[in-house]
């Protein structure tokens, strides 16, 4: 019979482990509750950690928000890079435009990751710290969008950087959709109004 020895975690280790789960039940408390219900006291009773314990890994609740934040945007910048259509001949660009208007609005503007979204810009609204803490990622992800999905639409010579641009209007315009249906629901018609932006972006760069 084999016996099995369980490998000691180092103290950095627990550490990393312990933050981790903090940070995931920050975001799990903006999701279920909003910025203004997400007390620690929520947050604690989410991670099942006791408050001298959590005082060992950060000072303030301000600095793990901040930590959380963080993390679900540098992962929406890295995602936005992945989104985009396999494309056929160039003259499939107004088609192509509306499959990525999808996949985009299915990864970041629909369900946990928009209602957090919205919860952290929320957040950063009153809290000048984490505004400039934020800032520059949330430009990374602009420049994300602008490179990335501009150039996976193949446009025409000489109009990437015209693309770039109404790539980043796109995100601009997904997200004051997002905030239309937080507001007031669902809407039937929003699928066909993002395909109508499409057509009007293929019609832009001469798709």
């Amino acid at each position: 019979m084999v016996e099995v020895v369980a490998t000691r975690r180092s103290q950095p280790e627990r550490r990393e482990e312990m933050r981790r789960r903090l940070v995931a039940a920050t975001l799990d408390a903006l999701a279920d509750h909003g910025h203004a219900g997400a007390s620690l006291s929520v947050i604690l009773d989410k991670a099942g950690v006791s408050r001298g314990a959590w005082a060992h890994h950060f000072d303030t609740k301000a600095e793990m928000l901040a930590l959380a934040a963080e993390g679900l945007l540098r992962e929406a910048v890295a995602s936005a890079g992945t989104l985009s259509p396999a494309l056929a001949p160039p003259s499939d660009g107004p088609a192509a435009l509306g499959v990525l208007l999808e996949q985009a609005w299915a990864r970041f503007y629909e369900g946990r990751h928009r209602d957090l979204l919205f919860e952290v810009a929320l957040a950063a609204r009153t809290d000048a710290e984490l505004k400039q803490r934020l800032a520059p990622i949330f430009s990374d992800f602009i420049t994300a969008v602008g490179q990335s999905w501009g150039l996976a639409l193949r446009p025409r010579p000489g109009a990437g950087a015209a693309l770039a641009d109404l790539m980043v209007l796109t995100v601009y315009m997904l997200r004051g959709m997002a905030m239309q249906e937080l507001a007031a629901g669902p809407s039937p018609d929003h699928a066909r109004l993002r395909a109508l932006w499409a057509g009007l972006l293929g019609e832009q760069v001469g798709f």
